[in-house]
């Protein structure tokens, strides 16, 4: 039984399951490298063989992450009649587009079977 109903819901588990892996790859083989002395670029460049988009796609969940957090905060009277418009600008929407392929590749197979 998949619990994914919706093509926003795979998107996100999707971009949640290459940031998980990010993150593994950060907390368990980096360690390793730093105590091999091991330079910036060379971790960077690890980490960017084994996830190339884990770290654009991270910076582009949060930037989104921030700009929803600040609507809500700044949205009062819109968020009392129920709903809040969010802006992005372009360089927000560059990033994205940019991860996109990335996140639908990896939640393809998450996705509803379409009726």
């Amino acid at each position: 039984m998949n619990l994914i109903t919706t093509t926003e819901h795979a998107l996100a588990s999707a971009a949640r399951e290459i940031v998980a892996a990010a993150k593994f790859i950060q907390s368990s083989v980096l360690p390793v490298l730093t105590k091999a002395s091991a330079q910036a670029s060379t971790i960077e460049a690890v980490t960017g063989l084994v996830s190339p988009a884990a770290v654009n796609i991270e910076r582009a969940a949060f930037a989104v992450l921030g700009v929803v957090i600040k609507a809500i905060g700044d949205g009062g009277q819109a968020i009392a009649a129920g709903g809040v418009n969010v802006l992005l600008d372009a360089a927000l929407v560059a990033d994205i587009k940019a991860i996109m392929s990335a996140v639908k590749s990896q939640a393809a197979p998450l996705l509803p079977a379409s009726k």
